[in-house]
């Protein structure tokens, strides 16, 4: 199917910088992510040109926030993990457009992470890595453990449980990306005790689209200031089970 003219428009008016190379590919990976949908639970959007625009350019509005495109990334590691990244939103989309940045996707089931497996491949990303693992496991491995200077995440849950699944992937300069809903700024009044024991710094809120949009989509930024303690984060299922 050709890219739907509503999702050109929105990334021009955007200004987003994504290359028209990238479209293709952007493209062939959302036609697998339908197809496979079709028998794996990925996405709740199944229509081609919806999908383009809640699902693609959703995610490509977090694109201002990646290292090299107006965020200092000084010296700081470059690398991006997606946490919870499901049928590989943001982090393909993102991964496509950044070529120039490694990106590992970060995957619980073990179906859907095969599924991210197999889209890189066949899509030729040789910049994404996938790990089948739960976050609360993988932020107490010293291998992956404040590693990342940057942690994407979108639909994982209430901002405290992001917190602690993302913060202590992060370098501490690092920042956690979270794509959130309208209860974002509700959500982080609640989250005070979240970012005081994890370790977080600033905090900045932004709407992903300019007025007249219709879109509601948020973008939280939390700076690490400090190294998350070691007893973060909890035993897996803990965060969501009893949130900081």
């Amino acid at each position: 199917m050709p890219i739907p003219e509503a999702a050109r428009a929105a990334l021009t008016r955007l200004e987003l910088g994504v290359p028209d190379a990238a479209l293709e590919t952007l493209d062939a990976y959302l036609h697998r992510l339908l197809e496979v949908n079709q028998r794996m639970n990925l996405t709740a959007v199944r229509e081609h040109d919806a999908a383009w625009l809640r699902l693609l350019v959703d995610a490509l509005t977090a694109l201002p926030g990646l290292p090299g495109a107006g965020a200092d990334a000084g010296e700081l590691p470059t690398g991006v993990i997606d946490v919870g990244s499901g049928g590989g939103l943001p982090g393909i989309p993102l991964a496509i457009t950044r070529p120039d940045l490694s990106f590992t996707l970060l995957e619980a089931t073990g179906k859907k992470a095969r599924f991210l497996e197999e889209t890189a491949a066949a899509l030729g990303l040789a910049n994404v890595a996938v790990l089948n693992a739960r976050a609360e496991t993988a932020g107490r491995d010293p291998a992956l453990r404040e590693r990342y200077g940057l942690a994407v995440s979108r639909a994982v849950g209430p901002m405290p449980v992001i917190l602690e699944l993302t913060l202590p992937l992060v370098a501490v300069g690092g920042r956690s990306l979270c794509m959130k809903g309208p209860r974002a700024e509700q959500e982080l009044r609640d989250s005070g005790e979240a970012l005081h024991r994890l370790g977080a710094g600033e905090v900045a809120v932004f709407d992903a689209y300019p007025e007249g949009f219709g879109n509601d989509l948020v973008v939280v930024s939390v700076v690490k200031a400090s190294a998350t303690p070691k007893k973060y984060p909890r035993a897996p299922g803990m965060p969501k089970a009893e949130p900081l």
